[in-house]
């Protein structure tokens, strides 16, 4: 038997990729950022210039770093419920400008947390085209350009709401949206 498979990115969807800015920002710069204020790399690099952003840029997304992730609150469990239980195949798919150096840091983080079943692409280009070829039925991310790209596909598709996806959420239907990873299960369509 054949599983559905759900994608599901990683950056401020499965773990909180806003704390680690914030972190960085303050031991970089002394700043006590907003990310309400302040949600876009864009922003970070009009606020504090080319040097001070790269470095928090590498800081924030090393490879090396992973091991000090922790997932948002109930992410792990839902997933394993919905792998489990659900009887789905979830497939990480994360854009990194550096697939090699982040996957094989990656995949024994989510072992741990996500269990042995699951898959994962690590890709600079572009997570439709991934989606695609593996043949997933959904996506669970939180760029506002991704998810209208899956959404538009025809993918079922949900987002962790944040304030960069905020408007997103309220203005789309097919586009739906969770405070809280245990209200994912309760969104998924049958299938």
């Amino acid at each position: 038997m054949v599983k559905p498979i759900l994608g599901v990115d990683l950056d401020s969807t499965v773990w909180d990729t806003g704390a680690r800015v914030r972190e960085v920002v303050l031991e970089t710069t002394g700043d006590a950022l907003d990310l309400e204020a302040v949600p876009t790399w864009t922003q970070i690099l009009d606020a504090y210039g080319e040097e001070a952003t790269a470095e928090i840029f590498e800081r924030v997304l090393s490879p090396e770093r992973v091991h000090e992730r922790e997932p948002y609150p109930g992410s792990a469990e839902v997933l394993r419920h919905l792998q489990e239980e659900r009887g789905l195949r979830i497939h990480f798919v994360t854009r990194n400008h550096d697939p090699g150096a982040m996957a094989p840091r990656l995949e024994p983080w989510l072992r741990e947390h996500f269990g042995a079943g699951v898959g994962l692409t690590v890709t600079s280009g572009d997570k439709l085209g991934v989606l695609r070829r593996l043949g997933a039925f959904g996506l669970i991310d939180d760029r506002p350009e991704i998810l209208v790209r899956a959404a538009d596909a025809g993918l079922w598709t949900a987002a962790r709401i944040q304030p960069w996806n905020r408007e997103l959420v309220a203005a789309r239907p097919d586009v739906h949206g969770f405070s809280h990873w245990h209200e994912v299960p309760n969104l998924l369509p049958v299938l």
